[in-house]
């Protein structure tokens, strides 16, 4: 098949992906907007699909000269993506009214406009987010570790996997709850695993991944997602991009013997590192305007009804719970106000 060919069987999936998600979220601004292939977003921002809110345009940016494949190769995960690019609009209007330049100054220093695209999304399409993630993550392997992952997708014969499932994948078991952790922190939603415990324990099975994992922008130890206003309460944690790259190296550092647990755990606390508030629902730091409630409601009980399943299993991370808890009180929000405007 002629690369031509290929992008425009991909340029159709992501169509058909646009028009699913605008069964759950819709706004009549969506419908000028368009789906397009430009290999440059990848070349200028390292960023396989980018929202260009001017150019009413969504750009999706691989396969290319420089990534060889489709980086979210999923049906579901696309879903997922232009669910959060989409959700940048909502965003923009509930915080800052439409004014793009304010909201890309937010964006240029925090993850919490990020974080609260993908909590927005969480609260119809959650089942996408968690494939986004894991997707994601999977072609960062294939990305930076080469040869390896390209021998472990080969041993997997190229079948598509769910999260967690551990044929071919280079992190075996630690892929899920890896997963669930980022997905978490991509929400800005708490989360209670011991990040220093988790990361030396998945640094002995799959060392050359967490070297180089943990050098660039992760969220399993970002904090919690606030309104703008907030950004600048330490008591939420780490939120600034460049301390989020700061804290990897400082586990990096532990992981590597340069400093003990104790020194890291020191460093961590004076960035006021934090991934959990008792008194803080950050469900609802954003609104639900343009959300099908009723769509939302059935994709969210099904999505938590599963991870529901795998927490009484899953009993040594406490990710498992902690993600079942963040959808059923994002559950319990769309159930009230479906009752309260019903």
């Amino acid at each position: 098949m002629s690369v031509e060919r290929e992008i425009e069987g991909l340029k159709s999936e992501w169509q058909a992906a646009f028009r699913e998600m605008k069964k759950y979220f819709y706004n009549e601004i969506f419908d000028t907007f368009s789906i397009t292939y430009d290999a440059r977003t990848w070349y200028r921002f390292k960023n396989p699909a980018l929202i260009y809110p001017m150019e009413r345009e969504m750009r999706f940016s691989t396969p290319n000269e420089r990534v060889r494949f489709d980086y979210y190769g999923s049906f579901l995960s696309k879903l997922g993506i232009v669910s959060h690019n989409f959700a940048y609009l909502a965003d923009i209007e509930e915080f800052y009214s439409g004014d793009l330049n304010m909201f890309l100054h937010e964006q240029s220093q925090f993850v919490t406009t990020m974080q609260r695209a993908n909590l927005r999304v969480a609260h119809f399409l959650p089942d996408a987010l968690v494939e986004v993630t894991a997707q994601g993550l999977r072609s960062f392997i294939r990305l930076k570790l080469g040869a390896e992952a390209e021998a472990e997708e080969a041993s997997s014969g190229g079948e598509e996997r769910g999260a967690g499932e551990e044929r071919g994948s280079v992190l075996g078991e630690y892929e899920e709850p890896l997963v669930l952790m980022e997905t978490l922190g991509l929400m800005g939603m708490p989360r209670r695993d011991d990040i220093l415990s988790f990361f030396a324990e998945l640094s002995e099975h799959a060392p050359d991944f967490v070297r180089v994992f943990l050098r660039t922008q992760n969220f399993s130890y970002a904090g919690l997602a606030t309104p703008p206003w907030l950004n600048a309460d330490k008591k939420f944690g780490i939120r600034r991009r460049a301390d989020i790259l700061r804290a990897g190296k400082i586990i990096l550092r532990f992981l590597e013997g340069e400093i003990g647990r104790e020194e890291a755990t020191y460093a961590l606390e004076n960035m006021y590192f934090t991934t959990y508030l008792e008194d803080f629902n950050v469900e609802e730091v954003v609104d639900m305007r343009w959300i099908n409630l009723e769509r939302a409601k059935e994709r969210v009980e099904r999505t938590l009804k599963e991870f529901e399943r795998k927490a009484s299993r899953r009993t040594s991370f406490h990710c498992y719970e902690d993600f079942s808890d963040a959808l059923r009180r994002i559950y319990e929000r769309v159930e009230r106000t479906l009752a309260y405007f019903g």
